[in-house]
């Protein structure tokens, strides 16, 4: 059913009516299919309900959809408090809490209220597929999978395509062509933590604060020179907008803060204190309350623009574990940014979670604001950086941090490099066909 031309008929479910659930819906909408919009609580369902009656008010306004269209989208979205109003689905797409007992909980009941043939998704940016899975039966883990919209969903263009190790080829082969009908761009990955962007994007986060507690680097320095380098905004401007206490409940999913706020069993040996105390002290949360690492006022810029923060200033100054050092230069903060989440593209490779370089740099520059004249982070490795000049500054970084993952250096690379060739032409001949590495796709 999902293959054919018009999904007029069609009918889909989103499960979680926050922004991301909602921004969902008006995507399935806009295809053309009739959507419920499912949550257990009124006042949820209320605001998810005004996101996107005002979302297709505003687009007729802008005259980017007739009246008449708009109020087919709005005959067409059902909200709904009750699961069990979905038996008649062909498609249902969970979108809650990153929790893992939260969403087998549901997907445990889609199972029973679902038709056989309805594929069941899941939104997740971080969770483990295989293990949400086993909420369902058997016989319905084939049509089960990830399908990761990047926020807000009906504005950005990428979506992940997570396969699990029971999804069936059909399901992929379906979930790609779904995802090409909705207007997006679609990248299989397999399974691992953070999938490919967000596990990449790891080392991008914790370096970017790191370099403050180093005091070679302050908010502003290391916004700016990424902002030069060409991505849309800096690192810290970009957690502000994300919401700073999404990245603080993600380290504690994690283990690497406990309940109380104290380490956690398994933080990693080099650890930027500082992005928590801001959270769980200074309860600065990013653009939502107005303060991040910068100030906000809902009177300049609408409430977007980044304005400095003496308090923050105050609170990096107090952090900083080697006063004294020489600030760093903006291709030094790019490299220590950056090299890592390339290294971490090619470790990504090197396990069969991504299929060649160019779905990398795909879902760099569509979901991630990557600049689109330097190709993505692999294009950009092969031919800005060179390899060559790559490695060596990894085996330094090695040396300096030890004990950092993300700057051990990817066998892949040593390949590479050893063999003289760009990771490009490495695929391009078949070369990653002689790898040990199993593919998880």
């Amino acid at each position: 059913a999902l293959l054919q031309k018009s999904f007029s008929g069609q009918t889909a479910a989103v499960v979680g009516a926050g922004l991301m659930g909602s921004g969902i819906a008006m995507v399935l909408l806009q295809a053309g299919f009739s959507v419920y919009l499912v949550d257990v609580y009124e006042e949820s369902l209320k605001k998810g309900m005004a996101f996107l009656e005002g979302t297709i008010h505003s687009y007729v306004k802008k005259s980017r959809m007739t009246q008449s269209k708009a109020e087919q989208l709005l005959r067409a979205l059902k909200p709904s408090q009750k699961m069990e109003d979905l038996h008649q689905c062909s498609l249902v797409v969970e979108a809650v809490i990153e929790n893992m007992k939260i969403k087998k909980n549901i997907f445990s009941q889609l199972d029973k209220i679902t038709p056989p043939s309805c594929i069941l998704l899941s939104n997740t940016s971080t969770l483990d597929i295989d293990e949400m899975s086993t909420a369902v039966s058997p016989a319905r883990r084939a049509q089960f999978a990830g399908w990761h919209f990047f926020s807000p969903a009906h504005i950005m263009k990428l979506v992940e395509i997570v396969r699990g190790k029971s999804t069936s080829l059909e399901t992929t082969c379906i979930l790609q062509h779904l995802t090409k009908r909705i207007g997006k761009t679609g990248v299989v990955v397999g399974y691992c933590d953070g999938f490919v962007g967000n596990r990449m994007l790891i080392s991008y986060g914790a370096e970017s604060t790191l370099l403050l507690e180093e005091g070679v680097a302050t908010v502003s320095s290391v916004d700016k020179a990424l902002v030069k380098f060409g991505m849309p905004m800096g690192p810290l401007q970009m957690s502000d907008m994300a919401g700073l206490d999404v990245g603080y409940n993600i380290r504690k999913q994690r283990g690497w803060i406990n309940e109380d706020g104290s380490p956690g069993p398994t933080r990693p040996a080099r650890y930027p204190e500082v992005a928590d105390v801001i959270v769980s002290q200074y309860k600065r949360l990013g653009q939502k309350n107005g303060k991040g690492w910068y100030n906000y006022d809902k009177n300049i810029g609408r409430g977007r623009k980044a304005l400095p923060s003496k308090e923050v200033d105050e609170l990096v100054k107090r952090h900083v574990k080697t006063p004294g050092n020489r600030p760093f230069s903006d291709q030094q903060i790019v490299e220590r940014i950056l090299f890592p989440l390339v290294n971490e593209g090619f470790k990504i490779l090197e396990e069969g979670i991504s299929l060649q370089p160019s779905d990398i740099d795909v879902v760099y520059l569509y979901g991630y604001g990557w600049p689109v004249y330097r190709g993505g982070p692999m294009f950009w490795a092969d031919h800005e950086v060179g390899l060559k000049y790559l490695l060596s500054r990894l085996q330094e970084f090695a040396k300096e941090f030890p004990n950092t993952d993300y700057y051990q250096p990817s066998r892949l690379l040593e390949t590479c490099v050893k063999m003289d060739l760009t990771v490009e032409k490495f695929y391009a001949n078949g070369l990653h066909k002689n790898s040990k590495a199993m593919s998880k796709l």
